[in-house]
């Protein structure tokens, strides 16, 4: 049995940038189904197949993420000339 798929609309307005200069992030909060998530824009960049974040601190951010998924790049959308890997993760309140 596979699990259905919800498409979920996101005004990409929402998402805002850390606050550290070194540090290409946006992120933004969102509530679904009851629960509190933490959505965070990781700039990333491409060469020869190779995903790699576009700053220190996004590579260091999603470096992390590829050993916990054991996942070798992630889909990206473009956000204001910039690729982008998004990510929800659920928070306590």
């Amino acid at each position: 049995m596979s699990a259905a798929t919800v498409s979920l609309s996101f005004p990409v307005e929402a998402l805002e940038p850390s606050g550290l200069p070194e540090d290409g992030r946006l992120s933004a909060t969102v509530t679904m189904l009851g629960c509190w998530f933490h959505v965070e824009a990781v700039p990333v960049v491409e060469l020869d197949g190779l995903q790699t974040g576009a700053d220190a601190v996004s590579e260091s951010r999603l470096s992390a993420l590829a050993v916990e998924f054991d996942a070798p790049g992630f889909e990206t959308v473009r956000i204001g000339g910039h690729h982008y890997a998004i990510f929800f993760t659920p928070f306590g309140r």
